[in-house]
């Protein structure tokens, strides 16, 4: 019986589907960037529609990369990749500040506001900070 790795079947069922998911993050990258080209400056937008998760970033609609959130345990942090390379670029507490990485790596003007479209927002996050219950503090013994 033959298994999967040495399956030609399988090697190219598998190769098809790499195909049709490649393809549906490149068309997705560019309806995100067709949204993106409406705003001037400094802009990121979800790459799949009611998902933030993976924001695509731009300058004057032109592509400088994408933000990934990644959760460890309680943290959060979004993980900037520049477009041409997928290089990674560095590691932020916020979505704006990944973005304002990208734009300062690409050479682009990166003190500007950043336009986050809808369903760009920041998952957890409220104002660029993360919302806690009530600051606890120990009694003090009289």
């Amino acid at each position: 019986m033959a298994t999967a790795e040495h399956d030609p079947t399988g090697a190219t069922l598998r190769a098809a589907q790499l195909t049709v998911i490649n393809a549906k993050w490149h068309l997705c990258e560019e309806q995100a960037l067709a949204r993106l080209a409406a705003c001037a400056g400094l802009a990121c937008a979800p790459l799949f529609p009611k998902h933030p998760i993976i924001q695509v970033v731009a300058f004057d609609g032109r592509l400088l990369g994408r933000a990934r959130l990644h959760r460890t345990g309680t943290t959060a942090r979004w993980i900037a990749t520049a477009a041409p390379t997928a290089r990674r670029v560095g590691t932020y507490r916020t979505l704006r500040g990944a973005a304002r990485a990208l734009a300062r790596a690409a050479g682009a003007p990166h003190h500007s506001r950043v336009t986050c479209l809808p369903g760009a927002d920041e998952p957890g996050r409220d104002n660029d900070r993360v919302r806690r219950g009530p600051r606890q503090f120990p009694h003090r013994a009289r």
